[in-house]
């Protein structure tokens, strides 16, 4: 069922996730570094006030659907009257920020960046149901017109000269048409009333711990941007993220494909069957996942150079390509722990000490930015953040054990560590060369060999499902 799902979510978050890559391409051939930096320090504190006021709301729904499958409109009712709450008190809060500015361009901004907001809140809850119901083609098609629409007219209007405002226009349009077209269908039986606030208490409880966690986690993998400009300039925000994104969209894409497909099984295998069959079905998602994160993984680390000629504009080329290696690292540690290790604290309802792993995470990142950016410049960033996200697993590891223990090494996760060796030893004669059509070559050839490899050494029992699948054929 894990594989199954996988790969359904693959096709579900493939496209889209091709098309938001596909736009850091275009968008950095047609924005300037600084255009590019004024837009992702936008989408940055968008997506700090969404994680601080709505992250709450979606982690309930995907802790407590599947425990209300028979009936769950009262639920999703209480659900939907948190997230009107919550929206009335964002448009407070952003209507006055917006009475207290001065300066015209940040009022534009704040304009645009409150209903950005919330219909991206909107958007992310009417995914996660999605998910919830085990419904991977309508989680698909919302994410697929999503990207379809915001790169379409975000091109068209960056061609009509809005600058740095026209994807932050198209993502709003973009993911409204989505929710609009096939999101609001999902909540048709939900009722939100007054009389629904004392459901809220055990939302509250369960989610806000986990809220202040992700909204440190937030801070840990975007304070960098703040730093950034702060310390250097919106040009150095708009290279360093063209970098980071490069390398976050595919090995995020991959991992969390992972765990939106195993993370319901988890939970639905604990609420079922107990503490033990949970542990089976993480050792399960773990093994696929470093199966799949280690080739990637290494790959950007070692084809940096090429990657990026090929893929960003002239102007972020040379600061992104010392970036990736790290920030292959960093993103590969980031999402371990997040999509694996952190399921401890979840499935034993301690979410508190996520609080803690990652406010410590937080601490040292800042700290290290502030030290090292000045020393380092882009790299100083990438140094924190690795530093930082290395911490954090760390500590993720240790403590969630005491609470859900989750294997840590396995015979499968050593076989994949060797078959990611062998990649790395056949790749590495042929890192020199330039152009698109070597890359092509070096990553169809990295991936033949890792698996042959893997397949040889029958990694996650691999060799055993083709051949069981070849006779029942028969």
């Amino acid at each position: 069922m894990l594989i199954r799902y996988t790969a359904y979510y693959g096709l579900a978050r493939g496209v889209p996730g091709l098309l938001n890559f596909l736009a850091i391409a275009i968008y950095t051939r047609l924005l300037s570094p600084s255009d590019y930096g004024i837009y992702a320090l936008v989408v940055v504190w968008v997506g700090l006030v969404n994680v601080v006021c709505f992250q709450w709301i979606r982690l309930s729904l995907l802790r407590f659907f599947p425990a209300n499958l028979d009936d769950p409109r009262r639920l999703l009712s209480t659900l939907l009257l948190a997230y009107f709450s919550v929206a009335s008190l964002t448009g407070i809060a952003g209507v006055t920020v917006w009475l207290m500015l001065a300066d015209e361009s940040l009022r534009t901004l704040v304009l645009i960046a409150v209903p950005l907001v919330w219909v991206q809140a909107g958007f992310e809850l009417c995914l996660e149901l999605a998910r919830s119901q085990l419904n991977p083609l309508r989680y698909g098609l919302m994410a697929g017109a999503r990207a379809v629409i915001a790169l379409g007219l975000g091109i068209l209007l960056i061609s009509w000269g809005s600058g740095a405002f026209g994807p932050l226009w198209a993502m709003l349009v973009g993911m409204l048409a989505a929710v609009v077209m096939l999101g609001v269908s999902l909540w048709r039986d939900a009722r939100p009333s007054l009389a629904l606030m004392p459901e809220l208490k055990p939302l509250l409880i369960y989610g806000l711990p986990l809220t202040a966690t992700f909204a440190l986690g937030f801070v840990v993998s975007s304070s960098d941007r703040f730093l950034l400009a702060a310390l250097l300039n919106n040009e150095a925000v708009g290279i360093y993220t063209a970098g980071y994104d490069l390398v976050a969209h595919v090995i995020n894409l991959l991992l969390m494909t992972v765990n939106l497909a195993g993370y319901p099984l988890v939970v639905r295998a604990f609420e079922q069957h107990g503490r033990e069959a949970a542990r089976e079905q993480l050792d399960r998602n773990g093994a696929l996942m470093l199966l799949i994160a280690i080739p990637v993984t290494l790959g950007f680390m070692m084809l940096a150079p090429q990657i990026v000629a090929l893929m960003l504009g002239e102007a972020f080329r040379a600061g992104a390509s010392q970036l990736l290696p790290w920030v292959a690292l960093a993103v590969f540690m980031s999402c371990l722990r997040a999509f694996h290790f952190d399921l401890a604290f979840q499935l034993s309802e301690k979410t508190i000490y996520q609080v803690w792993i990652n406010g410590g995470a937080a601490l040292v990142n800042v700290a290290l930015n502030l030290l090292l950016i000045p020393a380092f410049g882009l790299l100083g960033a990438a140094y924190a953040t690795v530093i930082a996200y290395g911490v954090a697993l760390v500590l993720s590891v240790l403590l969630g054990r005491r609470l859900f223990a989750i294997s840590l090494i396995t015979r499968d996760n050593i076989k994949v560590l060797l078959c990611g060796a062998v990649m790395v030893a056949c790749l590495w004669p042929l890192r020199e060369a330039n152009g698109a059509l070597a890359l092509v070559e070096r990553v169809m050839w990295g991936a033949a060999v890792y698996t042959v490899v893997a397949f040889s050494m029958n990694v996650a029992n691999v060799r055993d499902r083709v051949f069981a699948k070849l006779r029942t054929a028969k």
